[in-house]
Formats: structure tokens, C-alpha cells, sequence
């Protein structure tokens, strides 16, 4: 992992060419899967990289929705020690909810990317929630709670939602 880290880096700051960036972002997943909390020694970075992109208007917006996702993979892998990480990615988290919420698709591809987007922030949430469930600081998550349950709430009573072009 060492040696392939700074590949990895680059990948994630590859802006231009965005498909180089989302592979990259579902290589961080499959990697947090497989070293589960050996990939701890470059959660900084990786999760520097990751809330750069996110904040990016440079990068092209399929990419964004895979991020949040994730974030929970992240947390799957290193628990609680995600707590550092939370008042970064929460606030992102809880932006990105309320704005897919209330999003009006006005045409097919953007009802296809606001269900990417609420999908990716609902795998984001669950593996948090996961991550956190069995360790002492799940009091970390409860300022955070009416935000997870007023977007479940929005997207549970929405008339538009879930609506899939096959």
C-alpha cells in the first residue's frame, strides 16, 4: 500500500479526466473492504483528498455521489476512530442530503443523478451508523441524528422519489 499510495493520490486529484477520479473513488472502497483498519495510516490523506473533491466545482458531478458512499466504507474500516473525520463530513453529508431533498428533477438524467446522490449519501449515513455501533462514542452521532431522520422523513414522503428509468 505504500508504494501504491501515491498513485492512488493522483487518481484522486485527477479532476480532468473525472472517470480516472471515480474509478479511484471505488478503488478506495474496494481497498477499505480488503485492509479493513490497515488502511488507517492514509485515512489523512485519503480523506483530505475526498472532502477536496467533494467541495470541488472542478469536478464533474457523477463522481460526487460514489464519494459519499464512500465515506461510509471508510467508517466500516476504522470505526470509531472516523470521529476526527465527523465535523468535516457530516456538515458535507447534511448539505448534500438537504439539497437532493428538495431537488426537482426537471428531466430524466437529473432524476437519475439526484437518486445517485441520495443513494450515496444513504450508504454514507449506514456505514457510519455501523461504524459507530458498537463503541463507546455513538453519542457522536446524536447532534447528527434529526438530519439523518428529517432527509429519511423527505424522502420517505416525497412524490417524486425513487423513481427509476430502467
Amino acid at each position: 500500500m505504500q508504494s501504491f499510495y501515491p498513485y492512488l493520490e493522483m487518481g484522486l486529484q485527477n479532476f480532468q479526466e473525472y472517470q480516472v477520479c471515480a474509478v479511484t473513488v471505488g478503488m478506495v472502497g474496494d481497498l477499505c473492504r480488503a485492509l479493513e483498519d490497515k488502511i488507517l495510516p492514509y485515512c489523512d490523506g485519503i480523506m483530505t483528498q475526498l472532502l477536496k473533491d467533494l467541495s470541488s466545482n472542478q469536478l464533474h458531478r457523477s463522481v460526487k455521489p460514489p464519494i459519499f458512499s464512500c465515506l461510509g466504507d471508510i467508517t466500516l474500516a476504522i470505526g470509531e476512530t472516523f470521529e476526527k473525520y465527523l465535523i468535516y463530513a457530516m456538515p458535507m453529508l447534511q448539505s448534500a442530503a438537504e439539497l437532493s431533498a428538495y431537488a426537482v428533477a426537471t428531466d430524466d438524467e437529473m432524476l437519475e443523478y439526484t437518486n445517485e446522490l441520495r443513494n450515496g449519501i444513504l450508504e454514507a449515513f449506514s456505514g457510519i451508523l455501523q461504524g459507530f455501533k458498537s463503541c463507546p462514542k455513538t453519542q457522536l452521532l446524536m447532534p447528527h441524528a434529526p438530519h439523518i431522520l428529517q432527509f429519511l422523513d423527505r424522502l420517505y414522503n416525497g412524490k417524486d422519489m425513487w423513481v427509476f428509468i430502467l
